[in-house]
């Protein structure tokens, strides 16, 4: 038979979640199904605003809460790419995140975008996540290195200058005559 079409790529790794981008950058729960940033230029945005509740129903706030107990100063990363068209994106570095009860704000660092602002106003989108490891414990303290050997002895230095010639001193008493 004949071979068939390529497939479209694969999407960023991690979970993966369907959701509607709203162009709102409030502060504010974006709504069933949504997810928004907080800045009309998308690369630039601080933070994102994700409603606990994707486009297929499913509620992601216990996964959100296992990458809010990562105690790594980068708790993970999230990539917003175009449902269908993966070129479209923008992946950010997650630095912590706020239960809002309903929806969540993640603040996040813009790492690569594909543009500034990829996205358009109920665009379908697909949100990925993937979490950092914890932070390993703080290692021992190492023992004291050896000491160093000892530096090489300096130069002799230069002669100094002569001084100046001191001030004559007075002339002394004359003696008693000797007897004849």
């Amino acid at each position: 038979g004949d071979l068939g079409a390529q497939g479209t790529d694969g999407s960023f790794g991690g979970a993966t979640f369907d959701y509607t981008f709203s162009s709102s950058t409030s502060d504010a729960d974006p709504g069933t199904g949504k997810v928004r940033l907080n800045s009309t230029t998308q690369n630039a945005a601080g933070k994102m605003f994700i409603d606990s509740t994707d486009d297929n129903a499913s509620n992601i706030d216990d996964f959100l809460q296992s990458i809010d107990a990562v105690t790594s100063a980068i708790k993970g990363h999230v990539r917003l790419s175009n449902r269908t068209d993966a070129t479209q994106y923008i992946l950010f570095s997650i630095s912590d995140l706020t239960n809002n009860t309903g929806w969540w704000t993640v603040f996040i660092d813009e790492q690569a975008s594909s543009t500034a602002s990829p996205f358009s106003n109920n665009e379908d989108v697909i949100v990925s996540f993937v979490a950092t490891g914890d932070r390993g414990d703080k290692g021992q303290k190492g023992s004291t290195g050896s000491q160093g050997t000892t530096g090489q002895k300096g130069q002799k230095g230069e002669i100094g200058a002569q001084g100046t010639t001191g001030t004559q001193g007075t002339t002394g008493t004359q003696g008693s005559t000797g007897q004849k």
